[in-house]
Formats: structure tokens, sequence, C-alpha cells
């Protein structure tokens, strides 16, 4: 956003730039682009440059359940890593696919800044492709929710 539509030569204003960062995290660069009637400088580039701390850590954000037999479960752990100047509680996981389970399970001596979450494909499912989510909620503002992707290929044999 702009102090001003326009900005006699001489003179200055003030641009206003907000970056939504609620699904990033590592080194982020975002570019603003303004064209001006200067002959010598009629495009400028502006460069935000930040490092995004994640919220809550995943160590996994996605969960494969590679040729594993349909008539045998399967499970996968994910740590879930809340940093330590964070005040946030990770409330509960559920799956969308009643093939998935989802489990919590707080790891001991962490003080609540760990947790696994426990995901497994149930045992006798139909062969093939199932692709579903699992929704871990937080009581953070920022991120109530936290989305983890599971896909299984359950193999025939």
């Amino acid at each position: 956003m702009l102090s001003a539509k326009k900005i006699p030569a001489g003179k200055s204003g003030q641009i206003e730039a907000k970056i939504q960062t609620g699904n990033l995290s590592g080194p982020v660069e975002k570019l603003i682009t303004l064209t001006t009637n200067d002959p010598r400088h009629a495009t400028v580039v502006l460069s935000i440059k930040a490092r995004v701390e994640p919220e809550i850590g995943i160590s996994d954000p996605s969960i494969f359940f590679d040729n594993v037999p349909a008539s045998r479960e399967a499970r996968k752990e994910v740590l879930l890593t809340i940093p330590a100047a964070k005040q946030i509680k990770i409330l509960s996981a559920a799956s969308n696919d009643p093939k998935f389970g989802a489990a919590l399970e707080p790891v001991p001596g962490s003080d609540g800044k760990k947790v696994k979450l426990i995901v497994t494909r149930k045992a006798k499912v139909t062969p093939g492709y199932t692709v579903g989510q699992i929704v871990v909620k937080t009581d953070s503002r920022l991120n109530p929710e936290l989305v983890i992707y599971v896909v299984s290929m359950a193999a025939a044999r």
C-alpha cells in the first residue's frame, strides 16, 4: 500500500507490505515491483527477505505407506516440536479417512514441547491407493490446524 498515489519529484512516500507467513518456513524472499514515471528508473524492484520460524516444527510434512500388504496394519511416526519460546499446545489429531488412525503421544522429558504423532494405516483395506489427511488441532491463533497428508499404496498380496 502506498502512502500517496502520486509522489512529487524530490519528495518521499511510504510503502506498506505484508507477507502471509502462515504456511511458510525457512528462508523467504518476496519481491515488490514499483512502476514510476522516472525515465531512468521506470521500474524498481524491492526485495523483502526473512527467515520464517514455524510455530510448530513437523519432522515430515507427509506420510507414505508404500506397498504395504492390504491385510497388514502399518505405522509411521511424525515428531511435532514446539519452539521453547512458544506457549502453544497440541490439542488433538484426527484422520479424515477411516482407513487411517491418528494418536498423540508426548515425548518424555520434553516438557510438552515434543509430541509424537502416530499414524496407522489399518489392516484389511482394499488394495490400491488411498489419500487422506491428518488434522492436528492446536491452541495457536495463527495456525489452529496443521494438515499432514497421508498416502497409502496397499498391495494385494
